[in-house]
């Protein structure tokens, strides 16, 4: 559709980290992933954008607005546009579901 450039695609930055160490792989560092969703993967499209997720070790839960901002550059510098910030849900990495304890779920609150 000329004029129309929606939908566009963005690669969730999650699995780069989940289901990885102690008993598997090593997650995959920040600009490895970049790179990656950067390279056009057909000839007919590419990734336009990441959906960062608030995880060690690409980019820390207590994270301040300079960190984020440095990480939004980082991601420009490839092409890339940041479509969302996920917020934390896996449990090694300080999330978990809001159907839990009241400490817990205060835990996912200070996002």
């Amino acid at each position: 559709m000329p004029g129309n450039s929606y939908p566009t695609l963005h690669n969730a930055m999650l699995p780069g980290l989940v289901g990885k160490e102690p008993d598997s792989e090593p997650p995959i560092d920040l600009d490895s992933m970049l790179k990656l969703t950067a390279t056009p993967w057909s000839d007919c499209g590419k990734f336009e954008g990441v959906d960062l997720f608030l995880a060690d070790p690409h980019t820390s839960i207590d994270s301040t607005k300079e960190d984020i901002q440095r990480s939004a550059d980082k991601i420009a510098c490839y092409g890339l546009l940041v479509g969302s910030v996920v917020a934390r849900v896996w449990p090694p990495v300080g999330g978990g579901s809001a159907m839990v304890s009241e400490e817990e779920r205060n835990n996912l609150h200070r996002l």
